[in-house]
């Protein structure tokens, strides 16, 4: 008669258990981020120290340049960017293309500039979707406030707001912080001002699809920085501190990666533990037999 092991009580186990176990490895970190640990890119760690160096009261450029579809990898990031923006004392302007762009990131961001303080028209302005984009960029170049017709993105007067004092042209940015799911996006911009020398500073925020190209944009120093998709966001969350969506994200894919893998180990070793019992109890059979 075979005899029952540990092996043969986990290989009868229902795989809807499994399921679940499965499900509470990754609800868990979504509700609590861990913080597990990440390899933390230089191309990260110099995105970081490149927005501190920059003084505090400077202009930067915040392009929201994205759609729902991408909501899941850009808004991670762009929370993180914008929070250290506000704290490092930087005046933050924020522009897009695309149709959705600045409406998504105006959801995603005023819960947070509320939490810590910040003032609409003195520490941050939305300026709206504008359509032509390649016209605007290079009237930006000359006269910025014009170029968007001197309106927000409530239709209020951008030459009233003490966020725009000084800025006269692209040029007074210190640099961009640019969300870029495909076009517009980082290339419109390096396009427009950076490679007329307005803007030196392009700070490259892809989602994952568009990590490759931007890399060999980083490296040939046309990007002065990169963060790139989910996992470029969570390292960006807990470079400045502030784990959030994309560390909770990152903890929730390891943990599902981990006990998926654990579940296949385990499986195998006991497939094999089985099988090996198996053919022991024939042996034992032919050799009593004869």
């Amino acid at each position: 008669m075979e005899k029952k092991t540990i092996w043969h009580t986990m290989a009868a186990v229902d795989v809807r258990f499994l399921y679940i176990i499965i499900v509470i490895a990754i609800v868990i970190p979504l509700l609590n981020p861990i913080g597990l640990p990440l390899v933390f890119l230089d191309e990260v760690i110099d995105t970081v120290a490149l927005m501190r160096s920059i003084p505090p009261g400077s202009l930067v450029y915040f392009g929201a340049e994205c759609a729902a579809e991408n909501s899941a990898e850009l808004r991670p990031p762009a929370v993180a960017g914008a929070r250290l923006m506000y704290e490092l004392g930087h005046r933050i302007i924020i522009g897009g293309f695309w149709p959705d762009g600045c409406i998504l990131v105006r959801q995603w961001l005023t819960p947070y500039f509320e939490e810590m303080g910040a003032v609409y028209g003195e520490d941050y302005v939305i300026l709206g979707y504008r359509a032509s984009v390649t016209s605007i960029l290079d009237t930006a170049r000359d006269n910025f406030i014009l170029a968007f017709s001197d309106r927000d993105i409530n239709g209020d007067r951008l030459s009233s707001m003490p966020v725009m004092a000084g800025l006269n042209k692209a040029s007074d940015f210190a640099y961009c912080f640019v969300l870029s799911p495909g076009g517009p996006g980082t290339g419109t911009y390096t396009t427009a001002w950076r490679a007329t020398g307005e803007v030196d500073l392009i700070i490259d925020v892809p989602t994952g699809s568009m990590y490759n190209s931007a890399g060999n944009n980083y490296q040939s120093g046309l990007t002065a920085g990169l963060i790139g998709g989910l996992n470029g966001g969570a390292q960006f969350e807990q470079l400045i501190g502030h784990p959030g969506e994309a560390t909770r994200s990152m903890d929730a894919q390891s943990m599902g990666h981990f006990a998926i893998i654990t579940f296949l180990v385990v499986g195998n070793i006991g497939y094999f533990q089985i099988r090996r019992m198996e053919e022991q109890e024939k042996e034992a059979i032919k050799s009593g037999g004869s």
